[in-house]
Order: C-alpha cells, then sequence, then structure tokens
C-alpha cells in the first residue's frame, strides 16, 4: 500500500479503532432508549449510532417521541450501564502498538474521539497511551462533533500541523467524512461498528482489513529525526500534568 508523502501527525478514533467497545456500547444504547423510550431499536440501526457523542444519541430519537425525552437522565443511566459493563470492553493490542509506533518514528500524534471526557477517563487506563499522545480531542472540546471537521481542526491546530500532513484513522463514516471535510487523509478500520460495505461506500483514501495491517503500514512510514520528537515538552507533558482531555497549555473547557 503506497505511503503518504510528507505526512507529519497521524490521529486516531478510539472506540472501535483501539478499544472493541461495540458490543457494549450498542447494549447500553438499546438498554436506556428501551427504559425511558420504550423503544427496540434494531442492531444494525443502534451500530450506526456509534461515533456520534453521547449527547447526540440521546436526542436520536426526538423525532419519533411525543413529548420530552428525559435527556439528562439518560446520559446518566447510559454512562452507568456502561461503567457496570466494562469488562466487555477490549483492548486492540496491535492498534494501540500503531499509536505507539508512530509516535517513536516521530509523528505527532492524536487521539480523536465522540467520547465526552467522562467517558474517556474510563478508557484511559486501558489504553495506557499518556507518553505516546500528543493532544486528545474530546466532545467537550468542540461546539461541533464528527461529522463536522472541528474534532481534527481542533488536534490539527494543537498539534500545529497543517491538514495537508495528517491522516485520521477511524471506524465510522463520521471519522472519514470528519476527516476529509478538514483536508486530511482518511482511513478505515473494519474491525469497527460501522460495516465495510458502508466503510467503503464513504471513499477513505487507506482501508485497512485487520490490525496487523494497520500496524504493519505504520511500521513501514519513514522516520521523522525532529518533527514530533521536538514537541514532545509542549504538547504530552502538558496534557499529562493537566489530565484527559485537557487543552495543551493547561486550558479546560
Amino acid at each position: 500500500m503506497e505511503k503518504p508523502a510528507s505526512l507529519q501527525a497521524v490521529l486516531f478514533d478510539i472506540d472501535g479503532t483501539l478499544i472493541d467497545t461495540v458490543d457494549l456500547i450498542v447494549k447500553a444504547l438499546d438498554y436506556t432508549y428501551r427504559k425511558h423510550l420504550g423503544v427496540a431499536l434494531p442492531r444494525a440501526e443502534l451500530r450506526r449510532l456509534i461515533g456520534l457523542p453521547l449527547k447526540a444519541q440521546m436526542h436520536y430519537l426526538d423525532d419519533r417521541i411525543p413529548g420530552n425525552a428525559p435527556h439528562e437522565q439518560m446520559e446518566a443511566d447510559e454512562v452507568a450501564y456502561y461503567k457496570a459493563h466494562r469488562e466487555m470492553e477490549r483492548v486492540i493490542p496491535e492498534a494501540v502498538q500503531a499509536v505507539q509506533t508512530a509516535r517513536c518514528k516521530g509523528y505527532a500524534t492524536a487521539l480523536v474521539t465522540s467520547k465526552n471526557r467522562e467517558e474517556l477517563q474510563l478508557a484511559a487506563p486501558k489504553l495506557n497511551l499518556d507518553a505516546y499522545v500528543d493532544a486528545i480531542v474530546t466532545a467537550d472540546d468542540t461546539a461541533r462533533h464528527k461529522p463536522s471537521p472541528d474534532p481534527v481542526y481542533k488536534a490539527l491546530e494543537w498539534l500545529r500541523v497543517p491538514p495537508e500532513h495528517a491522516i485520521y484513522i477511524g471506524d465510522t463514516v463520521f471519522d472519514i467524512s470528519c476527516g476529509r471535510a478538514a483536508g486530511v487523509l482518511t482511513a478505515a478500520v473494519a474491525w469497527g461498528a460501522h460495516l465495510p460495505e458502508d466503510l467503503r461506500a464513504a471513499q477513505p483514501d487507506y482501508y485497512f482489513e485487520t490490525p496487523a495491517d494497520l500496524l504493519q503500514w505504520v511500521q513501514h512510514l519513514p522516520d521523522i529525526q525532529d518533527h514530533a520528537k521536538a514537541k514532545a515538552d509542549d504538547f504530552r507533558s502538558r496534557i499529562r500534568a493537566v489530565g484527559v482531555g485537557a487543552r495543551p497549555g493547561g486550558e479546560a473547557d
């Protein structure tokens, strides 16, 4: 597979890309919709909601349900269900190693997720990527979310990398649309939430069938001697100091 020229930054989604959370999220959404709205959606429809922020998921059925849905309580119950069943999460070792490898080869790295900070704090300890990530963008960091380009724009702003030198890797059509709208290269992974036919129809620049394929691709990227390594103090140390999801420079929303 041809390597992108002048690549400086590699951005990764989390759910479905680095961690297998598909069944857990589907069951949490199903539980929440049944409990509060009395609605049971097909599994395929629930899967297609993965990649949207929690708030958007809770408003998904507003036009089908009479009256006002208890959105805040729905959010709380969905998060509570997720916390109570976290044993269903499975870290994808090769995908996590791809993040580590990209950083060690000199590329700036970022996690760009639709999780909010509370949700991210549940997953972060399992990923153990603090030393390998230069920026983290959550749903709390932008007013607009995937498929809007804003989350990728925010990551690029923090990394100080122009779009033409970056790639965004994710498992949903929202990731592909977000990356394309931001002007970066895009890559889809086949082991996540959205079906292969939906991902291929979104026409990503790269398509990885297995986590091993992604890792091999990153391993064969050329090393960068100065670019990302020179920014370690500028980004990673400050993120570590202020906590998961905080803005580089010490600011938090």
